[in-house]
């Protein structure tokens, strides 16, 4: 019998650390789908000040990014909060071998990102099996 265990098979990381952050643009850590087939990104918005938009990046090299359009893969593009709360970004079909996002901050906000990545391609088989 196999059960699908979070634990071993995705990768939940901080993405970017719940901190007080100002008026700007903040990026998250790459997510790296030659590890995963794909991610989702749970953002948290504990105050919120004017505006707070959350846009999914993509990249094949990691270095350069471009933002994620709406072409019909199924993925999320991006997310607008208008109060504190939060919101999830879906990406179950990447375009790229890496994934981020880039939140543009109007006004200071306490937020962060959890990255979850998965079903890891690297899973050691059960000694069971």
């Amino acid at each position: 019998m196999s059960k699908m265990d979070p634990g071993s098979n995705y990768t939940i990381a901080e993405g970017l650390s719940a901190l007080s952050r100002g008026a700007d643009t903040h990026y998250t850590d790459a997510v790296d789908h030659a590890n995963g087939d794909c991610a989702a990104f749970a953002i948290s918005c504990g105050t919120f000040d004017t505006s707070f938009v959350a846009t999914v990046q993509t990249s094949s090299d990691n270095s350069t990014w471009e933002d994620q359009t709406d072409d019909g893969s199924g993925n999320d593009v991006s997310a607008e909060l208008e109060e504190a709360g939060s919101a999830v970004l879906d990406v179950p079909n990447p375009l790229a071998r890496y994934s981020r996002l880039k939140l543009v901050l109007g006004g200071t906000c306490v937020c962060g990102v959890t990255s979850i990545l998965g079903p890891l391609l690297n899973k050691v088989p059960d000694a069971a099996a």
